[in-house]
């Protein structure tokens, strides 16, 4: 990670900290509650590890995992969005998720203690929370209902790797596409009157990449949406997704 610059605060102990560093405890407290693999810890829990995470800070582009890294921490998104993808031997980057505010990733590869899987880089400017392999397991192994986040969070990556594989077989091109709009919805869509909000800002070759088709087959295809009304896209590339979009018989 030569390239990556990044901003690092490294708390002192909680059980040694002046009067004066306490507010800096209490923030990694409050992010330490927006990461979903630690929200049902308690107060107290919170308190016992906050002095143990560090805070990052990544630019818009840079890389935060590279693909066969040895990989030391667990990481959670506390502001910005990354996405996770790996390079074909032909070049082309094939796009397999996006975490955003309160998910985590780098888990893997420090319980196999095999090699990164996948390249992860920021898509917008982005703080994240970094916890070290020893601390990782021994907040594991001390506290139950981490352990049950994380076994949610593996299990519904699995379910999300069978379903991205399942799209793949299908030749259509408006069936990948809708597959992957349709999932993004339910994990990540605010629902409003008109529908589904997705705040990910998607471009045509993010989808591209996640779907295993051309940037001009995705972009026929999502203006033929648009202009049936099914989708609607603003200039900061937030998608509205229509209710009329979600029972729509797309071809197989």
């Amino acid at each position: 990670m030569d390239h990556v610059q990044l901003i690092e605060r490294q708390i002192e102990s909680y059980l040694t900290c002046k009067d004066n560093d306490m507010p800096v405890v209490s923030d990694n407290i409050k992010y330490l509650k927006q990461a979903q693999i630690f929200a049902d810890l308690s107060a107290e829990e919170l308190n016992s590890i906050a002095y143990r995470v560090s805070l990052r800070e990544f630019r818009k582009g840079q890389v935060i995992l590279y693909e066969e890294d040895t990989n030391e921490y667990m990481y959670s998104v506390l502001e910005g969005e990354v996405r996770v993808f790996y390079t074909t031997e032909e070049g082309k980057e094939t796009i397999v998720a996006f975490h955003g505010a309160g998910e985590s990733f780098g888990e893997v590869s420090l319980i196999d203690q095999l090699t990164t899987p996948a390249t992860v880089a920021a898509m917008e400017k982005s703080l994240v929370l970094t916890v070290k392999r020893e601390v990782f397991f021994d907040v594991v192994q001390r506290h139950p209902k981490v352990m049950n986040r994380l076994l949610l969070l593996l299990t519904e990556r699995l379910r999300h790797s069978w379903s991205h594989a399942r799209m793949l077989h299908f030749k259509d091109a408006s069936y990948r596409i809708m597959t992957s709009i349709k999932e993004m919805a339910a994990k990540r869509g605010e629902h409003v009157p008109e529908g589904v909000l997705l705040k990910l800002r998607l471009t045509h070759q993010n989808i591209a990449d996640m779907t295993g088709l051309t940037r001009e087959t995705v972009t026929r295809v999502i203006d033929k949406w648009k202009k049936s009304g099914l989708l609607t896209i603003d200039k900061n590339r937030h998608m509205l997704i229509s209710h009329s979009f979600f029972d729509e018989n797309f071809s197989l």
